[in-house]
């Protein structure tokens, strides 16, 4: 029952993208069916041609109009199926492109806290190698399939007007080729999706192995690590083997009949024409058109593993599509560059909101507090308190599922969040391999060296890159791998604040570092507060120590810590509502 309903789905979307790629797949039919027209017509013309200069004592002048047109229809194949092959291509590479872009838009709105679901090696080898893994269904088998209906039908058209025998022989024989591919399909199916499951671990595992290869080596684990992702590729293997049997089997069974069909056509022929009860023209012409009758059939057959790979491709593709979207974001199309210019984000204000991740387990209650501009709040707590969820609900990457969180302008009015420039600094910053100035551009790609320098003072980290062998060119390493920790963090926060954001907001800023780095760390995070607003999670000292507003986080309820000194800290029993 499910593997049924599994096939329609996949039908229903295979549908689907066939329509964002109508045209060309219309054209590469459509150039296929005057292929086989073309096709057909040279093999008439060169039969009368034949049997008139071989039997009939005509010259091959005589006959020019006949090579002429016969040329013509040659060259008229060719070009049709070029037109063909070229149109099913494009097709294929205009799916994957909007499968692809489709794809990556849902990730987004879906968010960290949703992607974090799938292992991160699964959801690149799906994006990459699942995506791709359309293309040759659509460039190849659709277009195969459809010619392995035209053709067919045509050359049988033919043959029943030439000679009744052979027709009854080739419309026998056809049919016995797709009961055999379907009878083997199944069994490819399950195997083609076995290798996929195999291959999305594989790099799963792969990927987590490679990014936790220091922790393996520090606790002697490489080897188990190394005995794990051998036995995951092995498997892989195996299924990867085990559907190249399969198709090697419906190559072989297709072979087969076709032979049989052939032979059958040619020792007909070959006793009535013995007998005298044939003519030549007939028994040449169908035995030309035989080989071809079957090979559509066997293209079909050698692309009709796209079609498994597709289907399992696209079930790991749902698998993906089905993660549910909880970032709140805005399509790009939706916002222009000069959409609410000028608005001035006062505060960020959290009413009576809560949170959860799965409906059984709420991780924030009833949450009530204000972050004004100008102003350093701190959330502090325990590790699993809610703080990283707050943060989430604050940018957006988790919708409150109780209460509102409102953004406020310098009238206390609700403004849109696209209004809101954010910058956020993970609790594990991310550096790609390349230099300092490509890891500060990921923030701002157009940014000027003086602009990057102006950031990284601000972060306190001028100094350092400055003291680098190549300055802002030097190549930092996979992750910063060539860096020390606090010289990441350091980096990571002029990156966000190379976008001149409204709101920093920062996940253990000073988490793994010694006294001394923490303490330049703070006092860098705490020179940014003037004109913006900054908060950060953490349960160090040293940030808590200089912060405006201390918000303490436990049991998913937060409490609003009295500040010495802070006129703007909020008492912990107001309750402020958000205009309407």
């Amino acid at each position: 029952m499910s593997s049924a309903s599994n096939t329609g789905k996949g039908r229903g979307q295979v549908a689907a993208l066939a329509r964002t790629a109508r045209g060309w797949l219309v054209a590469s039919v459509g150039c296929g069916a005057v292929s086989a027209a073309c096709l057909v017509g040279q093999f008439v013309v060169l039969a009368h041609v034949v049997d008139d200069t071989v039997f009939r004592g005509q010259s091959l002048w005589a006959e020019r109009g006949l090579l002429v047109l016969f040329g013509a229809c040659l060259l008229g194949c060719i070009g049709a199926r070029f037109a063909s092959d070229m149109a099913g291509t494009e097709a294929g590479l205009q799916v994957v492109a909007s499968v692809r872009n489709a794809l990556l838009r849902h990730l987004a709105k879906a968010g960290p806290v949703a992607c974090v679901r799938l292992p991160a090696g699964q959801v690149l080898s799906v994006v990459d190698e699942g995506v791709e893994a359309l293309e040759p269904f659509f460039a190849r088998y659709v277009p195969s399939a459809a010619m392995m209906v035209m053709l067919p039908l045509l050359i049988l058209a033919v043959v029943c007007g030439v000679d009744g025998w052979s027709f009854v022989i080739l419309a026998c024989t056809g049919p016995l080729v797709p009961m055999c591919m379907v009878f083997v399909g199944y069994s490819a199916q399950k195997a083609m999706d076995r290798q996929w499951g195999y291959l999305s671990t594989l790099a799963g595992s792969f990927l987590d192995a490679l990014r936790g290869l220091k922790t393996l080596r520090v606790f002697g684990r490489t080897a188990g690590s190394l005995e794990r992702i051998g036995v995951l590729g092995d498997a892989h293997r195996r299924a990867t083997l085990s559907v190249m049997k399969i198709a090697f089997l419906t190559s072989a069974s297709l072979e087969f009949f076709a032979s049989l069909s052939i032979a059958l056509v040619a020792v007909v022929f070959g006793s009535r024409l013995l007998a005298g009860t044939a003519e030549f023209r007939s028994a040449f012409l169908v035995l030309l058109l035989a080989p071809e009758y079957f090979a559509p059939l066997r293209n079909f057959s050698a692309s009709y593993h796209a079609r498994q790979n597709a289907m399992a491709a696209l079930e790991q593709i749902a698998k993906l599509q089905a993660l549910p979207e909880l970032a709140i974001a805005l399509d790009a199309e939706e916002v222009t560059a000069g959409d609410h210019a000028g608005t001035v984000v006062e505060s960020l204000r959290c009413e009576h909101v809560g949170a959860e991740y799965e409906a059984s387990a709420t991780v924030l209650h009833d949450v009530n507090c204000t972050f004004r501009r100008g102003q350093f709040s701190v959330l502090s707590g325990e590790s699993g308190a809610g703080k990283s969820t707050l943060l989430s609900v604050i940018l957006g990457l988790l919708p409150p599922s109780a209460g509102r969180f409102c953004v406020l302008d310098a009238h206390d009015l609700p403004a849109l969040r696209s209004d809101v420039c954010m910058a956020y600094v993970p609790q594990r910053p991310q550096l790609v391999y390349g230099t300092v100035a490509d890891n500060l551009r990921m923030g701002l790609p157009h940014a000027s060296l003086e602009a990057m320098r102006e950031a990284a003072h601000m972060a306190d980290a001028l100094e350092f890159i400055e003291s680098l062998p190549e300055g802002f060119s030097t190549v930092v390493g996979e992750r910063g791998s060539r860096l020390s920790k606090g010289q990441v963090r350091r980096l990571a926060l002029a990156r966000a604040l190379l976008r001149k954001p409204d709101v920093l907001v920062l996940d253990e800023p000073t988490a793994d570092l010694d006294p001394a780095s923490a303490r330049r760390i703070a006092s860098a995070i705490r020179q940014c507060v003037a004109g913006r607003i900054v908060i950060a999670a953490t349960h160090k000292a040293e940030l808590v120590a200089c912060a405006d507003q201390v918000l303490d986080i436990a049991d998913g309820q937060v409490m609003v810590r009295a500040v010495p000194g802070d006129s703007l800290a909020q008492p912990a029993g107001e309750k402020e509502v958000c205009p309407a």
